[in-house]
């Protein structure tokens, strides 16, 4: 079996070691992006119809230009029959690389897009609270009808429209008059 966070954490530390961890979280979030592109790819890796030897030249082949320590983690994993698990290690790696830099990501769902200077103002709001670099993303929920719904930090802050209203219809219903 493989362990996503071990085999990430593996990586990140060599990468970190050698200075070359930008480079690596680039090549491993390109590696992700390409292995979901192209699942065939992938299925290819993974068959025992192809001698380890071709699948390991494949690798060499389309990934050359990327960090050599990464390029043998792909390998590894194709030894393993586990190149589908590439993509959970490369969002550990991130999640690694993140919290080695002080960098908090936030979601910030709303139903209708938030402008640069709402973006920019609820950044700094956060990254008082958080004391990291905040990035924030956002997405648009027309159903959360108004208000914002915040995910950063394994929590979920919910201030939208749509459970406020979902509360209010509690509240009527188990009361007894």
């Amino acid at each position: 079996m493989i362990n996503v966070k071990e085999y990430a954490k593996a990586l990140f530390l060599l990468a970190e070691e050698e200075g070359t961890a930008d480079a690596t979280l680039s090549d491993v979030r390109m590696i992700k992006e390409l292995l979901r592109d192209n699942p065939d790819y992938v299925n290819l890796l993974d068959t025992p119809a192809v001698s380890k030897e071709e699948k390991l030249s494949l690798i060499d082949e389309a990934f050359s230009g990327i960090n050599e320590n990464t390029k043998n983690l792909v390998k590894i994993l194709c030894e393993k029959r586990g190149v589908y698990f590439f993509p959970k290690i490369a969002d550990a790696i991130s999640e690694l690389y993140d919290e080695s830099r002080g960098i908090e990501r936030v979601e910030a769902i709303s139903a209708v897009a938030m402008s640069d200077a709402q973006i920019s103002a609820l950044k700094e709001k956060i990254e008082a609270i958080t004391g990291k670099t905040v990035i924030v993303k956002n997405t648009v929920d027309a159903s959360i009808i108004g208000g914002m719904k915040l995910r950063y930090a394994g929590k979920q802050l919910d201030g939208s429209v749509k459970t406020r209203l979902e509360g209010f219809e509690r509240a009527l219903r188990d009361t007894v008059i």
